[in-house]
């Protein structure tokens, strides 16, 4: 009898809203770095939500609880590492501004607040995680115009207040020359953290362990030449 009784007391521990909650976020998550993995891989349209259910060891009802379509599934991937990267982007700005007072933040800060959220979120928890990066990627070269037009929406605002922040500091570039050494600079992010993730990829000689902070300076060292260059 008493170890019914220690059964149930159990089992209704185990059964309240918290821990349901809990297991809901928990199923959603592995969705999630799963779908984001096999898109990685394999690409968007060459990934099935079969493909997704079995790796993620979940069902059909799973995905359509959580996300209702794969499309749906596909935003979710992209807005849970985008929608923080901006936030904090735009954050690390404010507070380059506030303490710059009337006078322009430098090109290398107004850099680093751009790249350093990116970079720090690929080397988290001193795991390189460049999944995302991989699909980022995969992405440009395998266009799919839902997908580029929710990118867009996402770093339309935030890269707004870039630009507005880069040509107070650099008055002399034409918006032209803005646009295209912003995006020159996301390019060499996104292929920076590409060649970090593998260290076979480096030749011989060179430094096989990076840290967020020492590629971080590498590329506003290297962003910053460019974006200072002469018109």
């Amino acid at each position: 009898m008493k170890t019914n009784r220690k059964k149930n007391r159990f089992a209704k521990t185990a059964a309240t809203p918290e821990n349901a909650e809990h297991t809901l976020a928990a199923t959603r998550d592995r969705i999630l770095d799963t779908a984001e993995r096999l898109f990685a891989g394999r690409g968007l349209e060459a990934t099935s939500i079969r493909d997704i259910t079995v790796a993620a060891e979940v069902n059909l009802g799973a995905i359509n609880y959580h996300f209702g379509t794969k499309q749906k599934l596909i935003e979710s991937v992209f807005n849970r590492r985008i929608e923080p990267l901006n936030r904090r982007r735009l954050a690390l700005l404010g507070e380059a501004e506030r303490k710059s007072g009337t006078k322009s933040p430098t090109v290398e800060i107004l850099l680093e607040a751009m790249i350093r959220p990116t970079v720090e979120a690929s080397f988290a928890a001193g795991k390189r995680n460049t999944s995302f990066m991989r699909l980022m990627a995969r992405c440009h070269g395998e266009p799919n115009p839902e997908i580029e037009h929710l990118i867009r929406a996402q770093f339309q605002a935030m890269m707004a207040r870039f630009a507005a922040a880069f040509a107070r500091a650099l008055p002399e570039l034409s918006r032209e020359d803005l646009f295209w050494r912003l995006n020159f600079t996301f390019g060499a992010l996104i292929h920076a953290l590409l060649i970090s993730s593998k260290e076979d990829s480096l030749p011989g000689g060179l430094q096989k362990k990076w840290d967020a902070d020492g590629l971080i300076q590498r590329l506003v060292a290297y962003a910053a030449a460019g974006m200072k260059s002469p018109a």
